[in-house]
């Protein structure tokens, strides 16, 4: 039992239960993510290819976040040009396990759809 254990034992490290509702999926191979700036409160969707701007941690770096998936970008708006910078992790479903947002927040998808209170 020790031995099946210590094969199958990192197979459970990375089933961490991600949030639904802050990612959707276009095609096979699209990924919408989606940010608010802090400067000027503006909402910016983001697309990423998930075979080849998603990143998968395996081997020795599968213990180095809680995600199965991961991506960084820098993104910038087109009002007030800030850099923010996203680093967020996904479950094997592409949904967000770990979010790092600098200079603005990750949103979900129907805080991006609904319409600002001005």
């Amino acid at each position: 039992m020790g031995f099946l254990a210590k094969l199958f034992g990192n197979l459970k490290k990375n089933t961490a239960k991600g949030k639904s509702g802050y990612t959707t999926l276009e095609g096979r191979h699209g990924l919408w993510f989606y940010v608010r700036c802090d400067k000027c409160a503006e909402k910016i969707p983001v697309r990423v290819r998930t075979t080849s701007e998603v990143q998968r941690r395996e081997g020795p770096e599968a213990d180095l976040g809680p995600g199965q998936y991961f991506v960084q970008k820098t993104i910038v708006g087109s009002r007030c040009y800030q850099r923010i910078e996203a680093a967020i992790e996904f479950d094997a479903r592409y949904n967000v396990v770990e979010a790092s947002v600098k200079h603005g927040k990750l949103i979900t998808h129907q805080e991006f759809i609904a319409k600002d209170e001005q």
